[in-house]
């Protein structure tokens, strides 16, 4: 390994370490890491991966900090950000790759395949010269061959059904959008239902295009879905608070040893102020899901539903390392209005840490209210209304909806874990695509009129269980018994047939925690009770 190059990574990682002057860092420390480097250099027996030995030592000291001061190289920093600059370049198609085959399940409107004639259902076999059909594709080697530079072209070879011949179609690459919202319907001419999975740069726009679409005069009423939602942009959050909080609204404030405190207001009267608002929030909803849920909370301006958060209450800032990788150190921490860090502890290592959430369920919290246990000290009282919230770990919502983990038969669960019963459901809709092009053109009629039989539940369970005994089929009745599993099978086939929007448009119909709030909201009574009650006191143990 040239000595040149040693030179440059230990640079790096010096740099790294130098987040304050090198007057106040350890030089002993410093200079014998530069030894063990040196001597690896000079006398170890093999040959080394200069690029692998500086990854490691920045990950294996970025452990020692806290659970979210990270490291990302070059390739995992372009995959983190698709999902949050808003776009992407690429061909613009959603695929499963099923036994070695690619099978297109739909194709982004108006993108590249779209224009270039790819159709949902077609079968990629050959992408360029390389043949990928039963020649175990999987979904790292299609993308690099899918990827490329804006403006550029790929050549696929798709078998289309009734069609002998492969059909040889070029694709020009260009940017495809990464939409943040998931779902936005009208659930009533009251109630609407906006589902956020990310806090991207995108997700505001996006949300001023849903609501100016689909709030219709009278219509006062949002459930906002913060469930799953794992955070992304602080300035995201705040921008979509300023939606439903008055002006200069304290929404949260951040401080930490080298960060001085820094409070973020809003700068607009709110244009859904005065809109009733249920958030919905789990134990997966995390860092700005938590921005904004604990923010509602504490200026008691809506109601939040669902299970207690995940409990990430700590800022990052990117800091962009010399060969294009990045670390995400952690700068501080962030505390809601009324004075709440919700971080949860992380004092006995990260292998604890992130083990809690199950912890939660071994101990019963997810499934129990009365579970949950809060010490004294991390009482805290909201705004407005003086009710009792805590801190420190989540944001625990108003009104507790349990994890019923008995909503689908066991084996199902497994099942979609593995996603087999999406692969199921992506060929069912394909052997039967022109049956639903004709039957149901329009996604209304689908839901008003289909209905899963038990011969469609037979196939489901012999394919799940290929190549075993007969005596599978006992399962059938499990599955179509099952009112949530049902459900759950319909909206995957609206997903494969109209969209994202309209699985949730049949999912939700059975959701316990969207039943809940607009149980919440379709009484305005109930809603107001609960903002002004202590009702978040009577679901925790004191």
């Amino acid at each position: 390994m040239p000595k040149k190059i040693l030179k440059i990574a230990f640079i790096a990682i010096f740099v790294f370490l130098s987040v304050k002057s090198f007057s106040q860092i350890d030089q002993e420390q410093i200079y014998k890491f530069n030894q063990v480097i040196e001597n690896i250099n000079n006398f170890y027996v093999d040959s080394i991966d200069v690029t692998k030995l500086v990854k490691s030592a920045i990950v294996a000291t970025l452990k020692e900090l806290d659970p979210h001061s990270v490291y990302f190289d070059k390739e995992e920093l372009e995959e983190l950000n698709r999902g949050l600059v808003g776009s992407f370049v690429g061909v613009g198609i959603t695929y499963d790759i099923i036994k070695d085959t690619v099978l297109v399940l739909s194709v982004t409107p108006d993108g590249p395949s779209e224009k270039a004639g790819l159709l949902p259902g077609d079968r990629i076999i050959k992408v360029g010269k390389e043949e990928i059909a039963n020649n175990e594709i999987d979904d790292s080697k299609l993308k690099d061959l899918l990827a490329g530079e804006e403006g550029t072209k790929v050549t696929v070879f798709v078998k289309r059904t009734g069609q002998r011949r492969l059909k040889e179609i070029e694709i020009q690459r260009n940017k495809i959008p990464v939409k943040s919202i998931d779902a936005a319907y009208n659930i009533s001419n009251e109630i609407t239902y906006i589902k956020l999975k990310r806090f991207s740069a995108t997700s505001v726009s996006e949300f001023n295009e849903v609501t100016e679409k689909l709030l219709i005069p009278g219509s006062n009423k949002i459930i906002l879905d913060l469930r799953n939602n794992s955070g992304g942009y602080l300035y995201v959050s705040v921008k979509l608070l300023e939606k439903f909080l008055k002006k200069n609204s304290v929404v949260l404030y951040t401080k930490g040893e080298n960060s001085p405190e820094k409070e973020y207001k809003t700068h607009l009267n709110g244009k859904f102020k005065h809109a009733n608002l249920v958030v919905l929030i789990n134990e997966s909803s995390a860092s700005a899901a938590e921005i904004v849920s604990g923010a509602i909370q504490d200026w008691d301006r809506g109601v939040v539903v669902g299970r207690r958060s995940f409990g990430k209450g700590l800022v990052q800032k990117p800091i962009y390392l010399v060969d294009g990788s990045m670390i995400r150190l952690t700068i501080a921490k962030y505390f809601t209005p009324s004075g709440r860090n919700i971080q949860k502890p992380y004092d006995k290592g990260i292998e604890n840490y992130n083990h809690e959430i199950i912890d939660r369920l071994d101990k019963g919290e997810l499934m129990n209210k009365d579970s949950v246990k809060y010490k004294n000290s991390s009482i805290y009282h909201t705004l407005n209304n003086k009710r009792i919230i805590y801190g420190g770990g989540g944001i625990m919502p108003d009104i507790f909806v349990e994890l019923d983990t008995s909503e689908f038969p066991q084996f199902y669960k497994e099942f979609i874990k593995s996603g087999k019963v999406n692969e199921f459901v992506h060929l069912f809709v394909d052997k039967n695509r022109n049956f639903f092009n004709k039957s149901y053109s329009k996604f209304k009629d689908f839901s008003a009129k289909y209905n899963v039989y038990m011969k469609n539940i037979e196939e489901l369970i012999t394919y799940l269980y290929e190549g075993e005994e007969d005596n599978v089929l006992d399962y059938v009745d499990e599955i179509y018994t099952n009112d949530l599993a049902m459900t759950h099978i319909k909206a995957l086939i609206a997903y494969d047939l109209y969209g994202r929007n309209e699985y949730f448009k049949i999912y939700n119909q059975k959701d316990k925690i969207v039943l809940k709030a607009v149980e919440i909201l379709n009484d305005d009574k109930k809603y107001s009770e609960i903002l002004n009650s202590n009702i978040i006191g009577e679901y925790v143990e004191k």
